[in-house]
């Protein structure tokens, strides 16, 4: 039992793609740009409300019962926090009005992901597979006035197909010391908007643990269909992305 126990890391070694569970936890230093709408007048996530960048938390797991097959679950909660003042000229019916007030702000944007992977290329340098399942988006914005006390809210939520690739590259054959990887899927939701979403990753692995660095981008757009003028929120989400990685 010991030896075969020790035998392990041995065979993740000569064979980096012959795991069965693979979970990956990472920090997003995310940073958001866009805008929230709630009626005529779009505010900007970024010059208008100050948000702020912060780290959050992104989970990844993968379930492989068979070499080329495997179960993806991931997900993240966005939240952004942002406190400005506001100054801006807006113009109506021809005559122009100046609107100045001290705003908070706070724009959330909840990701689940299920789906099933195909692996059509598979072997000890890696792997090109394709993805296919669901998502959850809730996005929400606030904004309030702190002298005119004025808050407006929007929420909209929506559950949508996703497709998309997922690759990884090991430069050594048979050694997952080093490894590329990346992955992007989306899809056009047509009068609601759309999601995209990409990554790549540059990691540094011994036996079952793996230490990661990388880029991510995460671009959703979900607004009423129909209405006129358009509510909803729309931000594109991106930042540096760092992720603890653990296979057996």
């Amino acid at each position: 039992m010991g030896i075969a126990l020790a035998a392990l890391p041995l065979l993740s070694q000569s064979d980096p793609e012959g795991f069965r569970i693979e979970i990956t936890a990472s920090a997003l230093r995310t940073g958001v740009e866009g805008a929230v709408q709630a009626g005529t007048l779009p505010i900007d996530l970024h010059s208008d409300l100050n948000l702020s960048d912060r780290f959050t938390f992104f989970g990844k797991l993968v379930l492989k019962p068979a070499r080329k097959h495997a179960v993806v679950i991931e997900g993240a909660p966005f939240s952004f926090e942002g406190r400005q003042i506001l100054s801006r000229s807006i113009t109506f019916n021809g005559r122009t009005y100046s609107i100045s007030d001290e705003v908070r702000s706070r724009a959330d944007l909840a990701y689940f992901f299920g789906g099933y992977q195909y692996d059509f290329l598979s072997g000890r340098q890696g792997h090109l597979g394709v993805q296919l399942g669901g998502a959850y988006l809730s996005a929400s914005g606030i904004i309030q006035g702190v002298t005119s006390v004025i808050t407006t809210t929007r929420n909209q939520t929506i559950g949508i197909p996703l497709m998309g690739l997922d690759a990884r590259v090991f430069p050594v054959a048979g050694r997952s010391l080093c490894s590329i990887s990346g992955d992007v899927k989306g899809m056009a939701l047509g009068s609601h908007g759309h999601h995209v979403q990409c990554g790549v990753h540059a990691g540094i692995g011994v036996r079952w643990i793996r230490v990661q660095a990388g880029f991510a981008v995460i671009d959703a757009d979900i607004h009423e269909s129909g209405a006129a003028p358009v509510s909803g929120i729309n931000p594109k989400i991106t930042g540096p992305i760092f992720s603890l990685q653990f296979r057996r």
